[in-house]
């Protein structure tokens, strides 16, 4: 059975926005994923923030950013719709440790299902030491992908 990972915004949209550090291991990530060497999970927010970015990055025309808004779709990790219990358990974590709703929900579903966050916001990682099932800074995937 291949590595399971959630994986946030700030990694995937690596895939969409080029000349961003850790970049090469973001698409090393994304190429395992797509090889099935690992499965990635997400919550279905992660595609409003990767949209987002691609729509906040000056150097994307519109005409490209309409593709790459569509592509992001169709190469997101497994979506998930966060529960009710992921809900409050987010709200109490987001509170608790002065981050957004938004980046404690990736926390919160890494807790719950019992795979390692993937992530690029050294915030977040540090948030969810202790609290998620593991985290790591997505320059550190190489480590586990084995390349």
């Amino acid at each position: 059975m291949p590595d399971s990972f959630v994986v946030d915004a700030s990694v995937v949209a690596k895939w969409f926005n080029k000349g961003e550090s850790n970049e090469e291991e973001a698409l090393a990530l994304r190429n395992a994923w797509i090889d099935g060497k690992v499965e990635l999970y997400s919550p279905t927010l992660l595609i409003y923030e990767v949209c987002n970015s691609i729509w906040k990055n000056p150097n994307i025309g519109k005409d490209k950013a309409t593709s790459l808004s569509r592509l992001a779709v169709r190469l997101s990790p497994t979506l998930l719709e966060v529960r009710e219990d992921e809900s409050s358990e987010s709200m109490n974590f987001a509170r608790r440790n002065k981050l957004t709703f938004y980046d404690s929900v990736y926390i919160v579903l890494s807790k719950f299902m019992k795979h390692s966050l993937v992530s690029a916001d050294r915030d977040q990682l540090q948030a969810s030491k202790g609290f998620a099932a593991a985290s790591f800074h997505i320059g550190q995937i190489k480590n586990f992908l084995g390349t």
